[in-house]
């Protein structure tokens, strides 16, 4: 019998002040790697440079203030009906494809930062004021296919825009019906070539694009 991914959604004020200071963090990283945080949702409209130069307390207080619990509960319900059909799906496709299947997924809604985002070993970071419905769904999936295969990621230090090209070639091969590709700032074809050329071996794939 093929193993089935149970999920868990958590929310809360403490996890949105988590998520604003991880933001403020990784703000060097996000530049160094090309992501444009223009269009990312900060709390109290606080522009990206804005953000650098306000204090951690500051955020905190900007956080509590606007948090409402009420604007989560129409994203978890569209979540708890509509991701186990694509979850289950995506476990038997990760059972064909000789992936580890992870048991468990905690899912973080967030109204901050970039679409999506991962922790691992287990947790998908959604944003629910960048999409709704099979959009939010369609990131979950994309943020769980990167749980499943960092391990490789880790061991063969795939730089970041790699790594995502290839978690968009297994997504289409999951699902091209939802699959919503990115915008890369390299040049992904000669990373497609060589993951259709050894594709469903993953280890391979990833160690080849490593050299």
């Amino acid at each position: 019998m093929m193993k089935k991914i149970k999920f868990l959604i958590k929310y809360s004020s403490e996890l949105e002040i988590q998520r604003a200071l991880t933001i403020k963090r990784k703000l060097k990283w996000y530049f160094d790697n090309g992501y444009n945080l223009s269009n990312s949702v900060l709390p109290k409209n606080i522009s990206v440079e804005e953000l650098d130069k306000k204090s951690e307390k500051e955020i905190i207080e900007c956080v509590n203030e606007e948090y409402k619990e009420e604007i989560f509960k129409p994203h978890e319900q569209a979540v708890n009906s509509l991701l186990p059909e694509y979850l289950n799906k995506l476990a038997d496709y990760f059972f064909e494809i000789n992936l580890e299947v992870l048991l468990n997924i905690e899912i973080r809604l967030t109204k901050y930062g970039t679409t999506g985002s991962y922790n691992v070993p287990n947790v998908a970071i959604v944003n629910i004021s960048k999409s709704f419905n099979i959009g939010l769904i369609r990131t979950i999936l994309h943020e769980t296919i990167h749980l499943h295969i960092q391990n490789l990621i880790d061991k063969y230090k795939i730089g970041q825009w790699e790594k995502e090209i290839i978690v968009d070639c297994l997504f289409e091969k999951f699902s091209i019906d939802i699959l919503k590709k990115q915008n890369y700032p390299i040049d992904a074809s000669k990373i497609k070539e060589i993951f259709e050329e050894n594709y469903p071996n993953i280890e391979l794939i990833i160690r080849d694009i490593s050299k």
